[in-house]
Protein backbone atom coordinates (compact mmCIF):
# COMPACT_ATOMS: atom_id res chain seq x y z
CA UNK A 1 0.00 0.00 0.00
CA UNK A 2 1.62 3.23 -1.18
CA UNK A 3 0.55 6.36 0.71
CA UNK A 4 1.60 9.97 0.06
CA UNK A 5 1.56 12.79 2.60
CA UNK A 6 1.44 16.32 1.18
CA UNK A 7 3.07 18.87 3.46
CA UNK A 8 6.09 18.61 5.76
CA UNK A 9 4.87 20.65 8.70
CA UNK A 10 4.31 19.04 12.09
CA UNK A 11 0.94 17.70 10.92
CA UNK A 12 2.46 16.01 7.88
CA UNK A 13 5.53 14.71 9.70
CA UNK A 14 3.52 13.21 12.55
CA UNK A 15 1.00 11.69 10.10
CA UNK A 16 3.83 10.13 8.07
CA UNK A 17 5.37 8.78 11.28
CA UNK A 18 2.16 7.11 12.44
CA UNK A 19 1.40 5.71 8.97
CA UNK A 20 4.91 4.28 8.67
CA UNK A 21 4.53 2.71 12.13
CA UNK A 22 1.48 0.89 10.74
CA UNK A 23 3.57 -0.62 7.93
CA UNK A 24 2.58 1.62 5.01
CA UNK A 25 4.99 2.57 2.23
CA UNK A 26 4.97 6.35 2.81
CA UNK A 27 6.27 9.21 0.67
CA UNK A 28 6.24 12.77 2.02
CA UNK A 29 6.36 15.88 -0.19
CA UNK A 30 7.43 19.28 1.17
CA UNK A 31 7.65 22.29 -1.15
CA UNK A 32 10.14 24.17 1.03
CA UNK A 33 13.81 23.37 1.40
CA UNK A 34 13.31 22.66 5.11
CA UNK A 35 10.71 20.54 6.86
CA UNK A 36 8.78 21.81 9.87
CA UNK A 37 6.33 24.45 8.65
CA UNK A 38 5.45 26.77 11.54
CA UNK A 39 7.78 24.74 13.76
CA UNK A 40 10.92 25.36 11.71
CA UNK A 41 14.07 26.54 13.45
CA UNK A 42 16.71 28.96 12.24
CA UNK A 43 20.25 29.96 13.08
CA UNK A 44 19.72 33.43 14.55
CA UNK A 45 23.43 33.98 15.22
CA UNK A 46 26.39 31.65 14.55
CA UNK A 47 26.14 28.70 16.91
CA UNK A 48 22.61 29.51 18.13
CA UNK A 49 19.54 28.01 16.48
CA UNK A 50 16.02 28.16 17.85
CA UNK A 51 12.37 28.17 16.74
CA UNK A 52 11.27 30.79 14.20
CA UNK A 53 7.96 31.15 16.03
CA UNK A 54 7.43 30.80 19.77
CA UNK A 55 6.40 27.37 21.08
CA UNK A 56 5.96 25.94 24.56
CA UNK A 57 4.94 22.59 25.98
CA UNK A 58 2.40 22.43 28.81
CA UNK A 59 2.28 19.65 31.38
CA UNK A 60 -1.25 18.93 30.10
CA UNK A 61 -0.04 18.37 26.50
CA UNK A 62 -0.37 14.59 26.73
CA UNK A 63 -0.49 13.97 22.96
CA UNK A 64 2.62 16.04 22.28
CA UNK A 65 4.54 14.62 25.25
CA UNK A 66 3.63 11.11 24.14
CA UNK A 67 4.88 11.83 20.62
CA UNK A 68 8.12 13.31 21.97
CA UNK A 69 8.58 10.08 23.93
CA UNK A 70 7.94 7.98 20.81
CA UNK A 71 10.70 9.79 18.90
CA UNK A 72 13.12 9.35 21.81
CA UNK A 73 13.32 12.85 23.30
CA UNK A 74 11.34 12.56 26.54
CA UNK A 75 14.49 12.94 28.66
CA UNK A 76 15.22 16.26 26.92
CA UNK A 77 11.99 17.97 28.04
CA UNK A 78 12.64 20.74 30.56
CA UNK A 79 9.88 22.53 32.49
CA UNK A 80 10.46 25.93 34.05
CA UNK A 81 8.42 28.10 36.39
CA UNK A 82 7.37 31.20 34.43
CA UNK A 83 5.69 34.50 35.15
CA UNK A 84 3.08 36.56 33.31
CA UNK A 85 3.05 40.33 32.99
CA UNK A 86 0.54 42.96 31.90
CA UNK A 87 1.37 46.36 30.41
CA UNK A 88 -1.58 48.48 31.50
CA UNK A 89 -1.97 52.24 31.97
CA UNK A 90 1.63 52.76 30.85
CA UNK A 91 3.15 50.43 33.45
CA UNK A 92 4.31 46.84 33.77
CA UNK A 93 2.47 44.71 36.31
CA UNK A 94 3.15 41.14 37.37
CA UNK A 95 0.16 38.79 37.43
CA UNK A 96 2.01 35.61 38.36
CA UNK A 97 0.76 34.92 41.89
CA UNK A 98 -2.47 35.35 43.83
CA UNK A 99 -0.90 38.16 45.87
CA UNK A 100 0.20 40.02 42.72
CA UNK A 101 -3.27 39.57 41.29
CA UNK A 102 -4.78 41.16 44.40
CA UNK A 103 -2.30 44.05 44.13
CA UNK A 104 -3.13 44.70 40.47
CA UNK A 105 -4.00 48.41 40.64
CA UNK A 106 -5.78 48.87 37.27
CA UNK A 107 -8.71 46.80 38.63
CA UNK A 108 -10.79 47.44 41.74
CA UNK A 109 -11.05 44.75 44.40
CA UNK A 110 -14.53 43.81 43.16
CA UNK A 111 -13.27 43.59 39.55
CA UNK A 112 -10.37 41.37 40.64
CA UNK A 113 -12.73 39.06 42.48
CA UNK A 114 -15.06 38.88 39.48
CA UNK A 115 -12.16 38.32 37.05
CA UNK A 116 -10.75 35.51 39.20
CA UNK A 117 -14.15 33.92 39.65
CA UNK A 118 -14.85 34.17 35.92
CA UNK A 119 -11.57 32.50 34.96
CA UNK A 120 -12.18 29.73 37.50
CA UNK A 121 -15.73 29.26 36.17
CA UNK A 122 -14.48 29.10 32.56
CA UNK A 123 -11.77 26.58 33.47
CA UNK A 124 -14.42 24.22 34.84
CA UNK A 125 -16.58 24.20 31.69
CA UNK A 126 -16.19 20.82 30.00
CA UNK A 127 -18.67 21.09 27.12
CA UNK A 128 -18.16 24.31 25.18
CA UNK A 129 -20.62 23.53 22.37
CA UNK A 130 -23.10 26.17 23.55
CA UNK A 131 -20.33 28.80 23.61
CA UNK A 132 -19.77 28.19 19.90
CA UNK A 133 -23.15 29.81 19.28
CA UNK A 134 -22.16 32.99 21.16
CA UNK A 135 -19.88 35.84 20.14
CA UNK A 136 -16.82 36.08 22.38
CA UNK A 137 -17.65 39.68 23.25
CA UNK A 138 -21.17 38.86 24.45
CA UNK A 139 -20.05 35.84 26.48
CA UNK A 140 -17.15 37.69 28.10
CA UNK A 141 -19.39 40.62 29.11
CA UNK A 142 -21.90 38.19 30.61
CA UNK A 143 -19.26 36.35 32.66
CA UNK A 144 -16.89 39.19 33.58
CA UNK A 145 -18.92 42.39 33.19
CA UNK A 146 -18.52 45.22 30.71
CA UNK A 147 -15.81 47.12 32.61
CA UNK A 148 -13.49 44.11 32.88
CA UNK A 149 -14.21 43.29 29.24
CA UNK A 150 -13.18 46.79 28.17
CA UNK A 151 -10.06 46.83 30.37
CA UNK A 152 -8.76 43.31 29.81
CA UNK A 153 -10.53 41.18 27.22
CA UNK A 154 -11.28 43.64 24.42
CA UNK A 155 -7.60 44.68 24.05
CA UNK A 156 -6.53 41.04 24.05
CA UNK A 157 -9.13 40.12 21.41
CA UNK A 158 -8.10 43.11 19.30
CA UNK A 159 -4.44 42.12 19.52
CA UNK A 160 -5.22 38.55 18.50
CA UNK A 161 -7.76 39.16 15.72
CA UNK A 162 -7.48 42.80 14.69
CA UNK A 163 -10.57 43.87 12.75
CA UNK A 164 -11.92 40.30 12.93
CA UNK A 165 -12.24 40.32 16.74
CA UNK A 166 -16.01 40.75 16.74
CA UNK A 167 -16.42 37.55 14.70
CA UNK A 168 -14.67 35.24 17.18
CA UNK A 169 -16.86 32.78 19.08
CA UNK A 170 -17.07 32.35 22.82
CA UNK A 171 -15.72 28.80 22.55
CA UNK A 172 -12.44 30.06 21.12
CA UNK A 173 -11.74 32.51 23.95
CA UNK A 174 -12.83 29.81 26.41
CA UNK A 175 -10.14 27.56 24.93
CA UNK A 176 -7.55 30.30 25.44
CA UNK A 177 -8.53 30.65 29.09
CA UNK A 178 -8.49 26.93 29.81
CA UNK A 179 -5.16 26.40 28.04
CA UNK A 180 -3.59 29.24 30.05
CA UNK A 181 -5.11 27.80 33.25
CA UNK A 182 -3.48 24.49 32.34
CA UNK A 183 0.00 26.02 32.60
CA UNK A 184 -0.39 26.07 36.39
CA UNK A 185 0.94 22.96 38.09
CA UNK A 186 -1.96 21.48 40.05
CA UNK A 187 -0.22 21.06 43.40
CA UNK A 188 1.94 24.18 43.59
CA UNK A 189 -0.32 26.43 41.44
CA UNK A 190 2.86 27.70 39.78
CA UNK A 191 2.85 28.51 36.08
CA UNK A 192 5.01 25.89 34.34
CA UNK A 193 6.05 25.80 30.68
CA UNK A 194 8.45 23.49 28.92
CA UNK A 195 10.75 23.13 25.92
CA UNK A 196 12.86 20.35 24.45
CA UNK A 197 16.60 20.87 24.70
CA UNK A 198 17.62 22.30 21.35
CA UNK A 199 14.07 23.46 20.61
CA UNK A 200 12.09 22.25 17.62
CA UNK A 201 15.33 21.83 15.70
CA UNK A 202 15.97 18.75 17.86
CA UNK A 203 12.39 17.53 17.46
CA UNK A 204 12.46 17.88 13.66
CA UNK A 205 15.85 16.19 13.36
CA UNK A 206 14.61 13.28 15.46
CA UNK A 207 11.36 12.95 13.49
CA UNK A 208 13.19 12.91 10.17
CA UNK A 209 15.63 10.30 11.45
CA UNK A 210 12.75 8.08 12.58
CA UNK A 211 10.96 8.52 9.24
CA UNK A 212 14.04 7.49 7.29
CA UNK A 213 14.56 4.51 9.61
CA UNK A 214 10.97 3.47 8.85
CA UNK A 215 11.62 3.65 5.10
CA UNK A 216 9.72 6.89 4.45
CA UNK A 217 10.83 8.81 1.36
CA UNK A 218 11.14 12.48 2.34
CA UNK A 219 11.18 14.86 -0.64
CA UNK A 220 12.16 18.42 0.26
CA UNK A 221 12.03 21.32 -2.22
CA UNK A 222 9.52 19.26 -4.17
CA UNK A 223 5.96 20.43 -3.79
CA UNK A 224 2.86 19.05 -5.46
CA UNK A 225 1.40 20.99 -8.39
CA UNK A 226 -1.70 18.94 -9.15
CA UNK A 227 -3.85 16.13 -7.72
CA UNK A 228 -5.59 13.88 -10.25
CA UNK A 229 -7.91 10.90 -9.68
CA UNK A 230 -7.30 7.88 -11.93
CA UNK A 231 -9.77 5.36 -13.31
CA UNK A 232 -8.49 2.63 -10.98
CA UNK A 233 -9.20 4.69 -7.83
CA UNK A 234 -5.52 5.46 -7.46
CA UNK A 235 -4.36 9.06 -7.18
CA UNK A 236 -1.72 10.70 -9.34
CA UNK A 237 0.35 13.54 -7.88
CA UNK A 238 2.22 15.83 -10.26
CA UNK A 239 5.23 17.30 -8.47
CA UNK A 240 7.04 20.59 -9.10
CA UNK A 241 9.42 18.91 -11.57
CA UNK A 242 6.47 17.67 -13.66
CA UNK A 243 6.96 14.07 -12.60
CA UNK A 244 3.83 11.99 -11.88
CA UNK A 245 3.63 9.75 -8.79
CA UNK A 246 0.88 7.14 -8.36
CA UNK A 247 -0.48 6.21 -4.89
CA UNK A 248 -3.20 4.07 -3.36
CA UNK A 249 -4.04 6.82 -0.86
CA UNK A 250 -3.06 10.44 -0.31
CA UNK A 251 -3.26 12.53 2.85
CA UNK A 252 -3.17 16.31 2.42
CA UNK A 253 -2.02 18.34 5.46
CA UNK A 254 -1.73 21.70 3.70
CA UNK A 255 -4.05 24.71 4.30
CA UNK A 256 -7.42 24.78 2.52
CA UNK A 257 -6.48 27.47 -0.06
CA UNK A 258 -3.47 25.42 -1.17
CA UNK A 259 -5.53 22.24 -1.57
CA UNK A 260 -8.09 24.18 -3.65
CA UNK A 261 -5.25 25.26 -5.95
CA UNK A 262 -3.88 21.71 -6.35
CA UNK A 263 -7.23 20.11 -7.10
CA UNK A 264 -8.69 21.99 -10.10
CA UNK A 265 -11.57 19.52 -10.52
CA UNK A 266 -12.72 19.89 -6.92
CA UNK A 267 -16.56 19.82 -6.64
CA UNK A 268 -18.00 23.31 -6.21
CA UNK A 269 -19.79 22.54 -2.94
CA UNK A 270 -16.57 21.22 -1.39
CA UNK A 271 -14.59 24.19 -2.69
CA UNK A 272 -17.09 26.54 -1.06
CA UNK A 273 -16.83 24.67 2.25
CA UNK A 274 -13.04 24.82 2.28
CA UNK A 275 -13.08 28.45 1.16
CA UNK A 276 -15.49 29.49 3.93
CA UNK A 277 -12.69 29.29 6.52
CA UNK A 278 -10.62 32.46 6.96
CA UNK A 279 -7.08 32.29 8.29
CA UNK A 280 -5.22 34.79 10.41
CA UNK A 281 -1.91 35.92 8.99
CA UNK A 282 1.18 36.38 11.12
CA UNK A 283 4.18 38.68 11.12
CA UNK A 284 6.72 37.79 13.80
CA UNK A 285 9.85 39.79 14.56
CA UNK A 286 12.61 37.98 16.45
CA UNK A 287 15.21 39.94 18.39
CA UNK A 288 18.43 38.53 19.79
CA UNK A 289 19.53 40.97 22.48
CA UNK A 290 22.57 41.30 24.70
CA UNK A 291 20.37 40.97 27.78
CA UNK A 292 16.85 40.01 28.77
CA UNK A 293 14.32 42.82 29.06
CA UNK A 294 11.57 41.17 31.05
CA UNK A 295 11.15 38.65 33.88
CA UNK A 296 7.90 37.50 32.23
CA UNK A 297 7.61 34.87 29.52
CA UNK A 298 4.50 36.64 28.18
CA UNK A 299 3.62 40.29 28.66
CA UNK A 300 0.00 40.96 27.67
CA UNK A 301 -0.61 44.42 26.24
CA UNK A 302 -3.89 46.05 27.21
CA UNK A 303 -2.92 49.62 26.34
CA UNK A 304 -3.91 50.56 22.76
CA UNK A 305 -1.62 51.40 19.87
CA UNK A 306 1.02 48.67 19.96
CA UNK A 307 2.19 47.33 16.59
CA UNK A 308 2.56 43.78 17.97
CA UNK A 309 0.08 41.57 19.84
CA UNK A 310 2.28 40.54 22.74
CA UNK A 311 5.81 40.58 24.09
CA UNK A 312 7.35 37.13 24.54
CA UNK A 313 10.73 36.90 26.27
CA UNK A 314 11.66 33.30 25.54
CA UNK A 315 14.84 33.73 27.57
CA UNK A 316 12.71 32.76 30.55
CA UNK A 317 12.17 29.18 29.29
CA UNK A 318 15.22 28.43 27.12
CA UNK A 319 18.09 26.71 28.98
CA UNK A 320 20.59 29.51 29.81
CA UNK A 321 23.60 27.73 28.27
CA UNK A 322 21.79 27.61 24.91
CA UNK A 323 21.71 31.40 24.62
CA UNK A 324 25.37 32.07 25.49
CA UNK A 325 24.32 35.04 27.60
CA UNK A 326 21.99 36.53 24.98
CA UNK A 327 18.21 36.96 25.12
CA UNK A 328 15.55 35.96 22.58
CA UNK A 329 12.41 38.06 22.11
CA UNK A 330 9.36 37.28 19.92
CA UNK A 331 7.06 40.09 18.78
CA UNK A 332 4.04 38.62 16.94
CA UNK A 333 1.31 40.46 15.11
CA UNK A 334 -1.78 38.49 14.03
CA UNK A 335 -3.74 39.94 11.14
CA UNK A 336 -7.05 39.18 9.42
CA UNK A 337 -6.62 38.11 5.77
CA UNK A 338 -7.40 41.53 4.27
CA UNK A 339 -5.24 43.67 6.60
CA UNK A 340 -2.88 45.87 4.51
CA UNK A 341 -0.26 45.86 7.29
CA UNK A 342 0.87 42.44 6.06
CA UNK A 343 2.21 44.10 2.90
CA UNK A 344 4.54 46.48 4.73
CA UNK A 345 8.25 46.04 4.15
CA UNK A 346 10.48 44.32 6.71
CA UNK A 347 12.19 47.65 7.36
CA UNK A 348 8.88 49.38 8.15
CA UNK A 349 7.76 46.51 10.38
CA UNK A 350 11.06 46.50 12.29
CA UNK A 351 10.94 50.25 12.93
CA UNK A 352 7.34 50.00 14.16
CA UNK A 353 8.10 47.08 16.43
CA UNK A 354 11.26 48.60 17.92
CA UNK A 355 9.30 51.75 18.75
CA UNK A 356 6.78 49.53 20.55
CA UNK A 357 9.53 47.85 22.56
CA UNK A 358 10.88 51.26 23.65
CA UNK A 359 7.38 52.19 24.82
CA UNK A 360 7.45 49.28 27.29
CA UNK A 361 11.15 49.51 28.13
CA UNK A 362 12.34 53.14 27.68
CA UNK A 363 15.97 52.20 28.35
CA UNK A 364 16.03 49.83 25.35
CA UNK A 365 18.26 50.97 22.45
CA UNK A 366 19.57 49.62 19.17
CA UNK A 367 22.90 48.99 20.87
CA UNK A 368 21.19 46.13 22.74
CA UNK A 369 20.44 44.28 19.47
CA UNK A 370 22.65 41.39 18.36
CA UNK A 371 20.46 40.16 15.48
CA UNK A 372 16.96 40.50 14.04
CA UNK A 373 14.74 38.35 11.82
CA UNK A 374 11.22 38.84 10.46
CA UNK A 375 9.00 35.93 9.42
CA UNK A 376 5.58 35.91 7.76
CA UNK A 377 2.97 33.19 7.39
CA UNK A 378 -0.25 33.67 5.39
CA UNK A 379 -2.17 30.72 6.90
CA UNK A 380 -1.77 30.40 10.66
CA UNK A 381 -4.76 30.24 12.98
CA UNK A 382 -8.17 29.65 11.36
CA UNK A 383 -10.64 32.24 12.66
CA UNK A 384 -13.14 30.29 14.75
CA UNK A 385 -16.38 32.11 14.08
CA UNK A 386 -19.91 31.41 15.31
CA UNK A 387 -20.84 27.73 14.74
CA UNK A 388 -17.34 27.07 13.46
CA UNK A 389 -17.58 23.29 13.88
CA UNK A 390 -20.19 23.23 11.10
CA UNK A 391 -17.62 24.74 8.72
CA UNK A 392 -15.01 22.06 9.38
CA UNK A 393 -14.74 19.45 6.61
CA UNK A 394 -14.52 15.72 7.17
CA UNK A 395 -11.17 14.00 6.85
CA UNK A 396 -12.70 12.11 3.90
CA UNK A 397 -12.85 14.25 0.78
CA UNK A 398 -15.14 13.79 -2.27
CA UNK A 399 -12.19 12.24 -4.14
CA UNK A 400 -11.93 8.55 -3.32
CA UNK A 401 -8.77 7.73 -1.34
CA UNK A 402 -7.88 11.41 -0.84
CA UNK A 403 -7.96 12.46 2.79
CA UNK A 404 -7.51 15.82 4.51
CA UNK A 405 -6.19 16.82 7.92
CA UNK A 406 -5.08 20.35 8.73
CA UNK A 407 -5.37 23.08 11.35
CA UNK A 408 -8.93 24.00 10.34
CA UNK A 409 -9.95 20.84 12.20
CA UNK A 410 -8.75 22.24 15.52
CA UNK A 411 -12.10 23.12 17.06
CA UNK A 412 -12.61 24.99 20.34
CA UNK A 413 -8.88 25.23 20.92
CA UNK A 414 -6.00 27.51 20.11
CA UNK A 415 -3.46 26.44 17.51
CA UNK A 416 -0.85 24.31 19.29
CA UNK A 417 1.19 21.23 18.49
CA UNK A 418 -0.63 19.10 21.06
CA UNK A 419 -3.78 19.43 18.93
CA UNK A 420 -1.73 18.91 15.75
CA UNK A 421 -0.32 15.59 16.99
CA UNK A 422 -3.78 14.47 18.13
CA UNK A 423 -5.24 15.12 14.67
CA UNK A 424 -2.30 13.45 12.91
CA UNK A 425 -2.86 10.28 14.92
CA UNK A 426 -6.60 10.34 14.13
CA UNK A 427 -5.89 10.74 10.41
CA UNK A 428 -3.47 7.80 10.42
CA UNK A 429 -6.06 5.68 12.23
CA UNK A 430 -8.68 6.64 9.62
CA UNK A 431 -6.46 5.70 6.70
CA UNK A 432 -5.43 2.46 8.35
CA UNK A 433 -9.08 1.54 8.88
CA UNK A 434 -10.08 2.25 5.28
CA UNK A 435 -9.52 -0.27 2.51
CA UNK A 436 -8.80 0.99 -0.97
CA UNK A 437 -12.26 -0.25 -2.07
CA UNK A 438 -14.32 1.71 0.53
Amino acid sequence: MKVAVIGGGMMGLASAFYLSQRGYNVTLFEKEQEIGGLSKAEELIPGFSWDRFYHVILSTDSELLGFIDEIGLSLDVRFTETKTGFFTNGRLHSMSTTLEFLRFKPLSLWEKLRLGAGIFYASKIRNSSRLEKLYAKNWLITVFGRRIYEKIWDPLLRSKFGAAKDHASGSFIWSCITRYYGTREKTSKKEMMGVVRGGYCSILDSIKSRLLDNGVEVHQSRGIQKIVATASDHISLIDSTGHAHRFNKVLSTIPNPELIRLWPDMPNAYREKLGSVDYLRLICTNLVLKKSLSPYYVTNLTDPGFPFTGFIDATNIIPPATLNGNALIYLPRYLPPDDPYYQRSDKEVLEDFLAGVRRIFPAFSRDDIVATAIHREPYVQPIQKINYSQMVPSMKTPMKNLFLVNTTMIVNSTLNNNQVIKLARQAADLLAGQSGDD
